[in-house]
């Protein structure tokens, strides 16, 4: 993480080698040469720790604009200065898997497949195996976005290949099996099969802590109105979609349903 950015880069690299050479060099004159090596690499290790910390703290941040802010532009204006600097081929996959679900909820189809189409090499371990799960998860979307039905199902299937990897975090398991339900959810919709659909998207707006989520479940559930001939509560939640979603493009799409419905 810490190479995603230069100023956490540069910074370890000056705040390591000075304070290591330092330590290394002080305590060869007061004791010996493999105890200075030794504090001098401890040195490192902790430097290394907290600059982790500080670089996942700015992702976060960055992260929010989207989760919280539902700003796509300034999003993708991060990431995709972000990217060409990053060398890291881990921390690259990482940048073009938000950049793609930046795209993905601008409704970009065509950058989000060229994002997606980048990523090659998933990698092994638990990093991989989160990377899998969330790569597959945004193809899913992808195909959803370009309403090709027989992809998604396809998806789908390596979507959940990837959750039952027993390497898979289990906070990021969970999170994406919510997502894995309510995409099976959406599939029955397109298919005019709305039974369970309203309480899915219900628990899923309880739950849902970032506006982002909210935003659309709150879509998804004004859909389900619409179909049900609740024309009065669909208005509501295409309202606080637009009012909430910034340039999301569920905007767009809940505008014109509005603009249908009054």
């Amino acid at each position: 993480m810490i190479r995603c950015f230069r100023s956490t880069k540069f910074m370890y690299y000056i705040i390591s080698f000075i304070g290591a050479l330092y330590i290394w060099l002080k305590l060869l004159w007061t004791k010996n040469f493999f105890v200075g090596g030794l504090f001098a690499f401890i040195w490192m290790i902790a430097i290394a720790l907290i600059m982790s910390l500080f670089a996942w703290i700015k992702m976060n941040k960055i992260i929010n604009i989207m989760r919280d802010d539902c700003d796509c532009e300034k999003y993708l204006q991060i990431y995709n200065k972000l990217l060409p600097d990053c060398n890291d081929k881990k921390m690259g996959t990482l940048l073009m898997l938000n950049l793609s679900s930046g795209y993905l909820n601008a409704g970009d189809s065509d950058c989000a497949q060229q994002t997606l189409d980048r990523i090659d090499k998933i990698g092994k371990g638990r990093l991989g195996a989160m990377y899998e799960a969330f790569y597959y998860n945004n193809l899913v979307s992808y195909f959803f976005l370009t309403k090709d039905t027989e992809n998604v199902i396809a998806s789908m299937e390596k979507l959940k290949l990837a959750l039952n990897n027993k390497k898979l975090n289990r906070v990021y398991r969970n999170k994406l099996l919510y997502l894995y339900n309510e995409k099976e959810s959406l599939i029955n919709i397109t298919n005019n099969i709305y039974d369970g659909a309203e309480q899915l998207f219900d628990d899923a707006l309880v739950r849902e802590k970032h506006m982002l989520g909210k935003v659309y479940a709150k879509y998804t559930l004004g859909i389900i109105y619409l179909h049900n001939n609740r024309h009065s509560e669909a208005m509501k939640t295409f309202e606080f979609v637009v009012k909430n979603g910034g340039d999301l493009f569920y905007v767009k799409l809940a505008k014109e349903y509005l603009e249908k419905l009054i």
